[in-house]
């Protein structure tokens, strides 16, 4: 094995040598050099750097499977927060916190007791009930009817219902328990377990409720922390729906029940929307382009108790369909005709627009019933999401050139537009810490649900570089942060995975803000008002001289002249950003050893 990999080694030497001149990491200084460069260069043209030249991949001991990580994804940006935050090398946290495929495969195996005709209506009314909330998987009415027949005669029951009962099971439990302590295990995973032997085979004949089981078994991984699994199943489903041609109309002839062809289509749109989100989660590619796409958006014509109202839905598409175009235009692999500037300008545009065009119904200040405020909230907080994923970039990049005046004792020149698109990704981050933190005194916070936890963490992560950048609000903000992570961590001891792995990136990140601090706190002390706030220059527009971070609302965060204004700043004065992901690519990547058994 060891001859092997010194083969190894030499075939990949002499295949550098012929390619070229290696390519050298830059240090630190000359990372400086670069960033002032930038900076000088602010009012003339800037070639677009190629943003992922160089793909990063993290090294789990597994041989020849190292695992790519995307800088879209919210582990890789607190990666790259603490590597500008510190002179020393920081390596990628990998992910660990998930149930192993080997545990899987035993507990799949493993004799498991049918849920009691009580207990198993419970779990399922409790899986319809917080799943269907937000997305249209099932029909209410026919697992209700499949759940009493398999109840009395449980031999009539096929491998595909038996499978598609289990994770409702396993979806029930996990919305339906409160504390680690009640299950001593993630809840529902010995149900969840079971109910991936329907994976053992892949029918050549597929069908919708084989669409439906899969989009069930993706929810739940992802909420197990397996997004790699989750991914991978949303983006089967996905194939089997194009097999069965549910991105397109069927003619009426060929299925003539209204209720059939809507459940169709919102089945389709489900698929497309955990194809969407699961991707930008990860940085990955989407299974599907739009031009491949022509069906129906989910509609009100059938009146049904199966059907919600579609105006959520039709939302939420929406906001997929952005986010997909955000992680492709904005750090995806391949050229692109348009500048970065212009990309993440088009990505602002479009969330505007889907602003504007979100129904009253949806606005979180006019929701007046309880499921109607977490719907708008869900909304609230994925938007928030998005536009955090556009900006977080420059914002880091901002971040970067304060610490680099700090450290050369001047002021720093950032350009009126960063400042605006950075001031855009603290709002969004100190307005999804509000919604989250109302959630969790109200009671409404799932305790093991993937969204919350992930929202909570990717706010918390923006509030701690504007802690550092803030000397006006930068207390609230730390405040807010510390907040979050008191939250994690009471996750984290629920059992929930996501949680885990989110509070050993904040903990790594907090373990470094003394220094930084200090240094900032020493310059403020020697410059005068003027110079702190040009320095900073990461402004609070329209939100008035009275207004402090716990008092926004969601109309000061997202408002039409916050937003005209944003969009207005002229293109060139943005080439600025062109550097924030540039120097993610050019300063080098760390490839974290683990140890097999990890």
């Amino acid at each position: 094995y060891i001859d092997e990999l010194i083969q190894e080694n030499e075939r990949l030497r002499r295949r550098v040598s012929q390619l070229g001149p290696p390519i050298d990491t830059p240090n630190r200084n000359s990372l400086e050099t670069i960033q002032g460069a930038d900076l000088q260069a602010a009012a003339s043209p800037i070639q677009d750097p190629d943003v992922a030249s160089t793909p990063w991949f993290i090294d789990m001991a597994v041989p020849h499977t190292p695992i790519l990580l995307s800088e879209a994804s919210d582990s890789a940006f607190a990666t790259r927060f603490r590597q500008a935050m510190s002179d020393s090398e920081h390596s990628h946290l990998p992910r660990v916190n998930f149930p192993a495929d080997d545990q899987l495969l035993a507990l799949s195996d493993a004799a498991c007791a049918w849920p009691s005709p009580p207990q198993a209506r419970l779990l399922v009314n409790a899986a319809l009930r917080c799943l269907g909330r937000w997305h249209h998987i099932v029909c209410r009415s026919t697992v209700l009817e499949e759940l009493e027949r398999s109840l009395q005669n449980p031999e009539s029951m096929g491998v595909l219902l038996q499978s598609k009962l289990w994770v409702l099971f396993a979806i029930g439990k996990m919305y339906s328990t409160r504390t680690y302590a009640t299950c001593k295990s993630f809840p529902g995973l010995e149900y969840f377990a079971k109910s991936t032997k329907v994976l053992r085979v892949i029918s050549e004949r597929p069908t919708v409720e084989m669409v439906e089981t899969w989009l069930l078994l993706s929810y739940y991984s992802l909420c197990l922390n397996r997004r790699h699994s989750a991914y991978s199943l949303a983006g089967f489903a996905m194939r089997v729906s194009v097999i069965m041609g549910l991105n397109f109309n069927v003619p009426e002839p060929l299925l003539a029940d209204p209720a059939a062809r809507e459940h169709r289509i919102r089945v389709w749109w489900t698929a497309y929307t955990f194809d969407r989100m699961w991707a930008t989660k990860l940085g990955y590619p989407v299974a599907i382009h739009d031009s491949d796409i022509d069906v129906d958006l989910p509609s009100n014509k059938v009146l049904h108790s199966d059907f919600e109202d579609c105006s959520y839905s039709v939302a939420m598409i929406g906001l997929a369909r952005i986010s997909g175009r955000i992680t492709h235009s904005i750090y995806g692999k391949s050229s692109q005709q348009d500048s970065l500037s212009q990309r993440v300008h088009d990505s602002l545009s479009d969330l505007h627009q889907w602003l504007k065009d979100l129904p009253l119904t949806l606005q979180m200040d006019s929701a007046r019933d309880n499921a109607a405020d977490q719907r708008a909230e869900s909304l609230y907080l994925l938007f928030n999401q998005l536009v955090i994923l556009a900006t977080r970039p420059v914002l880091l990049q901002v971040f970067r050139t304060r610490i680099k005046s700090v450290e050369m004792d001047s002021t720093s020149d950032i350009p009126e537009s960063a400042s605006a698109l950075s001031d855009a990704c603290i709002r969004c981050a100190r307005h999804s810490c509000q919604i989250l933190t109302d959630s969790w005194i109200s009671g409404t916070f799932m305790m093991f649900d993937y969204f919350y936890t992930q929202y909570l963490f990717t706010a918390a992560t923006v509030l701690a570089i504007s802690s550092l950048l803030d000397a006006k609000d930068g207390q609230a903000d730390r405040e807010s942060f510390e907040m979050a992570v008191q939250f994690l961590s009471q996750l984290k001891g629920n059992g929930n995975f996501v949680a885990a792995e989110f509070k050993q990136h904040a903990d790594a990140m907090a373990a470094l803000f003394a220094p930084v601090e200090t240094k900032m706190k020493a310059q403020h002390a020697s410059a005068s008002p003027e110079q702190v706030t040009h320095s900073v220059s990461v402004r609070r527009r329209g939100l008035g001289p009275t207004a402090v971070p716990g008092d926004i609302t969601a109309d000061m965060v997202l408002s039409e002249p916050f937003f005209h204004d944003l969009l207005s700043q002229p293109m060139p004065d943005l080439e600025f950003i062109n550097a924030s992901l540039s120097i993610d690519s050019a300063q080098g990547l760390y490839w974290p050893m683990m140890a097999s058994s990890s």
